[in-house]
């Protein structure tokens, strides 16, 4: 009887083995670098919006261990006179708070539902900090896509390209 539960158990463990190989091999199409190509916002009446332009420029990293991050900013923010960022007048700090965005944290994915989700553990917005980000991925070539539901009465798309190095 205990051999069988034995033997059991390394089936088990080997289907675990192989599943958790599907997993990473899965996940390999996240890994790596990716430049953004174009950040889009649709409200609910239909106006689709370029939030930082359409010449924004950004980067998300993923990562074999399951680290991600992310930073996207206005192409041509204005520089300050200073060059100590803790130097920078109200007015400015302002216009460069809102044309940039990073984030970093662990990522999860789901195939079955075609999720990803960005668990953030720092934040240039603060009231991310400790919360999931859901997104929705499609892989189209060498590009991939990233979208919500609506998140009040806008949804988000942004279409990444795979960096080669």
């Amino acid at each position: 009887m205990i051999r069988n539960t034995t033997q059991y158990d390394e089936a088990d463990l080997i289907n675990t083995v192989e599943n958790m190989d599907d997993i990473k091999m899965k996940n390999q199409k996240f890994v790596g670098s990716w430049e953004l190509q174009e950040w889009t916002i649709e409200s609910k009446d239909g106006r689709i919006e370029s939030p930082f332009g359409k010449d924004a420029i950004g980067r998300i990293t993923y990562e074999g261990n399951g680290n991600m991050s992310v930073q996207i900013m206005r192409n041509n923010r204005p520089q300050f006179p200073s060059e100590d960022p803790l130097q920078g007048q109200p007015d400015e700090i302002v216009i460069a708070f809102k044309g940039f965005i990073a984030y970093s944290g662990n990522y999860d994915v789901d195939f079955n539902s075609k999720q990803v989700v960005h668990q953030i553990k720092i934040s240039s917005f603060p009231n991310w900090v400790g919360q999931n980000q859901i997104r929705k991925f499609e892989f189209n070539e060498d590009k991939l896509t990233l979208s919500t539901d609506f998140i009040g009465s806008n949804k988000h798309k942004l279409v990444w390209r795979k960096i080669d190095f």
